[in-house]
């Protein structure tokens, strides 16, 4: 999952706007975003090399929801370098790893603002190893727009990863929707949340 090149099915998450009400965000990216970012400073520790790592967003909603998750906790070490920055905020530069939040999870609404061609290029040309692209697969390629081709890309490079079949981004998912309190999903049976429960049926006379 973790190559040069991915892009990780986000099913489980939910687009909603930010405290303002002006930007989106999905808080299972997040937790997506933080449990890379936790395996790769296990990797990173017992290694001698710099880590230079942007995650990008198109909104600054998310922008704002990662840095709040990410508070100070990889400040200790600048040989572990960690930006959060919006596409529009990325002003030239390359980063080692870029991981970049599509957040959207609904094609119902407009997605003219993440399908612009000029954004797209900027978040896909900024990594110089590795890139990996965090998305709903379904929402993102519902209508005709540039990512279609870039889905399609990474199933025929065989780069194409489901993140509910990773019992580690099923635990974060299942973590940030509980406490966001996102319970809907328990009556949907194709959810990662219902299908990751046990359940039991009681019969009973009243």
């Amino acid at each position: 999952m973790f190559g040069p090149y991915s892009f990780i099915n986000v099913v489980g998450g939910k687009e909603q706007f930010d405290d303002e009400g002006r930007s989106y965000k999905n808080l299972a990216e997040v937790a997506i975003v933080m449990t890379i970012l936790k395996n790769l400073c296990k990797a990173w520790l017992t290694s001698k090399h710099e880590f230079n790592i942007g995650i990008v967003t198109p909104y600054v909603g998310q922008v704002a929801a990662i840095q709040e998750k990410l508070g100070k906790i990889y400040e200790s070490d600048d040989r572990f370098n960690v930006v959060v920055i919006s596409v529009d905020g990325f002003q030239g530069g390359e980063k080692d790893i870029i991981m970049l939040s599509t957040v959207r999870t609904s094609s119902r609404s407009s997605l003219e603002f993440i399908s612009s061609p000029q954004r797209t290029n900027v978040a896909l040309t900024r990594a110089r190893h590795c890139l990996w692209i965090l998305g709903n697969e379904r929402a993102i390629t519902n209508n005709e727009n540039v990512w279609k081709a870039i889905v399609l890309d990474a199933k025929n490079c065989k780069c194409f990863f489901n993140a509910d079949q990773d019992e580690e981004m099923v635990k974060a998912i299942l973590d940030s929707k509980k406490k966001a309190c996102q319970f809907d999903d328990l009556l949907d049976t194709n959810s990662v949340l219902f299908r990751s429960k046990l359940w039991k049926v009681y019969f009973s006379d009243s």
